[in-house]
């Protein structure tokens, strides 16, 4: 082998050598992400974990997933100190303003660990204290139920019979919880 034939051979191996690196640093962190915890299934729908918690802004008011029944809910997993969390709370606000008296219910629950205090704080003065929806603090067994957690906003669609019909990870995109919720309360 001549040194030009050297040359281009070392170079056709470095080319496939970056190449298969790249599709390794772009493949490794699908192989090693958790796998997301599956709710029971009954059919097609899950059915929710229920849960009861003291709501932070309602003195005295226990949020018990399962006085729920009969209503369309959304159960929201999300923190003060989180942008999407912050950007979706007035469209919540005005959906559940507009759709209550319709069947609908929101409960938020905040996995700050900064304590109830801070969030009752939030709730009163984020943007002259819009937030009337039920608030409560999430706890490791409610997160845990509901699939681990990891990244907020996360919701939970739940239908009149208390199964889980949507699960969205991130901000829910506008116009989505209309079409949800005309869907379900035929």
């Amino acid at each position: 082998m001549n040194r030009r034939n050297v040359q281009i051979f070392k170079a056709a191996f470095f080319i496939l050598f970056v190449v298969f690196i790249s599709i390794l640093i772009v493949k490794i962190p699908s192989f090693l992400k958790k796998k997301d915890y599956k709710l029971k299934k009954s059919g097609n729908e899950a059915k929710a974990p229920l849960f009861s918690v003291s709501s932070l802004n309602y003195r005295g008011r226990i949020l018990s997933l399962k006085d729920y029944r009969g209503k369309i809910v959304l159960v929201n997993f999300w923190a003060t100190w989180c942008p999407p969390c912050r950007d979706e709370i007035p469209r919540l606000e005005k959906f559940y303003g507009l759709h209550k008296k319709d069947g609908f219910a929101l409960i938020a629950l905040s996995v700050n660990n900064q304590g109830k205090k801070y969030v009752l704080h939030f709730i009163k003065t984020f943007r002259g204290g819009i937030i009337t929806y039920p608030v409560g603090m999430a706890n490791y067994t409610i997160e845990k139920a509901y699939g681990n957690i990891y990244e907020i906003p996360q919701s939970f669609l739940i239908n009149k019979r208390g199964y889980v019909v949507a699960h969205i990870k991130g901000e829910i995109p506008r116009g989505y919880l209309t079409y949800e919720f005309n869907k379900l309360n035929k």
